[in-house]
């Protein structure tokens, strides 16, 4: 049996997480990683969780509300690519995780989409504060437009990374012939 992208990442992920530990979700979407991450920490860890749009905002609030999980959780309405001001307000110096799901929100406007730029900013931001070890996980969608690009430009960037600190794995998989999602994990070791 053949498991998801986004279980191989939260497979991965859950090798670094523990207790009070600081997790970024840096595109929340629907929530579904924000409560992932939220569930991972404990009662004295920290999801900070990012989107745009009001709407991942409300979704995310009541998914976690749901489970009671509100309290770990602070939800940011901004670009993923601010994420660095937010953690230095809060006096955050290390996290140990950053989630990206990178693309456009299901079930909206596919127009308003990650972009290269704010993303690499974003990236950068998060290794700048990755905690050893730590994992920073990148599910990124390249049939739609701009997709392949940025998915690219993020391969690109990991690839610079110093290979004696991080261990970068691309993940495709082979039963799906057009435009396939890309699983990029970056392992700082």
């Amino acid at each position: 049996m053949t498991i998801s992208l986004v279980e191989q990442a939260h497979n991965n992920i859950t090798n670094y997480l523990s207790e009070g530990d600081i997790a970024v979700d840096a595109t929340m979407g629907n929530g579904f990683d924000t409560l992932f991450l939220a569930q991972q920490i404990g009662e004295a860890g920290t999801v900070y969780s990012f989107d745009l749009q009001a709407a991942a905002l409300h979704t995310t609030e009541q998914r976690l509300s749901k489970e009671k999980l509100l309290h770990r959780v602070c939800l940011i309405q901004d670009d993923h690519s601010q994420l660095s001001a937010y953690l230095t307000k809060d006096d955050v110096d290390s996290i140990r995780c950053a989630m990206f799901n990178l693309g456009y929100l299901p079930g909206s406007d596919k127009l308003l989409q990650t972009t290269p730029n704010s993303t690499l900013q974003a990236l950068e931001s998060a290794i700048a504060l990755l905690a050893q070890p730590g994992i920073i996980s990148i599910l990124a969608y390249t049939g739609h437009t701009g997709g392949r690009e940025e998915t690219e430009s993020v391969k690109s960037w990991a690839k610079t990374l110093p290979k004696k600190q991080y261990e970068v794995t691309i993940q495709i998989p082979s039963a799906t012939k057009n435009s396939p999602p890309e699983l990029i994990l970056i392992e700082h070791l």
